[in-house]
């Protein structure tokens, strides 16, 4: 029996990136969801449970900030993985990012290569 794939989710504003990463992440064998804002992403991730969550930071309706300390309160995701994308200085969303529980921060532009590991 074939092995389930794992879901992924990138929650991001610009259509650009968020197809980019899915077919990149596609073509590795995951089974990829995207939404364009944090509260499509947090609808998106109840329904799919994904194991891991692509967060931007900056984003309408929902930012990534609020949309991560949604998903840290509810229980259903306490052992998914959430990695912020963000185009903002390293040091500052790091920063946030810890006091978040986000497990890894990522700077736009992406290299794919580095997302992969």
């Amino acid at each position: 029996m074939e092995k389930p794939k794992k879901k992924i989710l990138i929650v991001d504003d610009e259509p650009d990136i968020r197809e980019f990463i899915s077919y990149n992440l596609i073509k590795k064998g995951y089974e990829v969801y995207t939404a364009p804002d944090g509260k499509a992403g947090f609808d998106l991730a109840v329904e799919h449970r994904p194991q891991l969550i692509l967060l931007d930071l900056l984003m309408p309706v929902m930012n990534g900030f609020e949309t991560c300390i949604q998903l840290r309160k509810n229980p259903f995701f306490a052992e998914t993985k959430i990695l912020f994308l963000s185009a903002l200085s390293e040091s500052h969303a790091a920063d946030l990012g810890v006091q978040l529980e986000v497990d890894a921060y990522i700077t736009k532009p992406i290299r794919i290569e580095l997302l992969l590991k």
